[in-house]
């Protein structure tokens, strides 16, 4: 009797466990450095080069969670987050300089473009004490940027 019932709690907390977890990222990983040319409705016309870096612990199934930093051409970096689903992305920004806090907050879709590479539009949008700042930057990856590669069966 006693090892049935030690044999049900072991089936159960085991059981617990698996219901527990969570399922591996499966996305593909946009990650790597991007050359983006924006517009916006304060600035004008601009370059930057903005990093995504995937949180491989974060992220869970489609959802790919990212690190995203953005280098102006005047060497300043903005930090902030970004999450994929499937080639759906939303990324946010702190803007913080040394007396301000201000947010932008953009959403893009990811896909490969002729030549092969990631390119994304991100449309975006960054809070300041009136109205705001709209735009918009085209984004494409540098040469080094990392795909998932498909695994091919071995032949025999």
């Amino acid at each position: 009797m006693k090892r049935t019932i030690i044999a049900s709690l072991l089936l159960m907390v085991s059981s617990i466990h698996i219901a527990e977890a969570k399922p591996n990222f499966v996305g593909a990983n946009y990650s790597g450095t991007y050359t983006c040319k924006g517009n916006n409705n304060k600035v004008g016309s601009y370059q930057v080069q903005a990093k995504l870096m995937l949180n491989r612990a974060a992220s869970r199934g489609n959802i790919g969670i990212y690190d995203f930093h953005v280098e102006t051409e005047n060497s300043f970096v903005y930090k902030g987050k970004a999450v994929a689903n499937l080639n759906k992305v939303a990324f946010t920004l702190s803007m913080t300089e040394l007396s301000s806090s201000e947010f932008s907050t953009g959403i893009a879709t990811i896909q490969k473009n002729k030549a092969g590479k990631y390119a994304y539009t991100n449309h975006y949008y960054e809070i300041d004490s009136n109205i705001g700042t709209y735009g918009k930057e085209y984004c494409v990856a540098q040469a080094n940027t990392k795909t998932k590669k498909s695994v091919k069966p071995a032949t025999t």
